[in-house]
């Protein structure tokens, strides 16, 4: 009987060791690892590979290896902004130049 079993999910490109790595308590048999990474693949389709390692024991066995058939890509995130479209660039205020001296001198007596 497994008490503990590591699951590594993997995405297209990664190694098992840079996946997610999720604990389980639940899962005991190769026919539950599998029914489990079918239902992951469908809620996550860009999940291209998930590992089940039997962990119990004190051992680091393999219990069951799931590779997608139907790897679909990830949807890249938009940028914020109107629509998903590029956040508009932002207009810099033109600062006012102080008047001198001179300049207000000559303004208050109407030069």
């Amino acid at each position: 009987m497994v008490d503990a079993v590591e699951i590594y999910i993997c995405k297209k490109g990664q190694k098992i060791e840079e996946g997610q790595m999720v604990m389980s308590n639940d899962i005991d048999c190769k026919e539950a690892a599998k029914e489990d990474a079918e239902k992951r693949c469908k809620i996550v389709p860009s999940t291209e590979r998930i590992v089940y390692y039997d962990v119990s024991g004190g051992g680091f066995k393999v219990l069951y290896s799931y590779t997608n058939p139907n790897v679909k890509e990830a949807k890249r995130s938009r940028p914020m902004g109107r629509g998903g479209a590029a956040p508009a660039p932002v207009k810099k205020k033109k600062v006012a130049r102080q008047k001198g001296m001179w300049e207000k001198i000559k303004g208050s007596l109407g030069l």
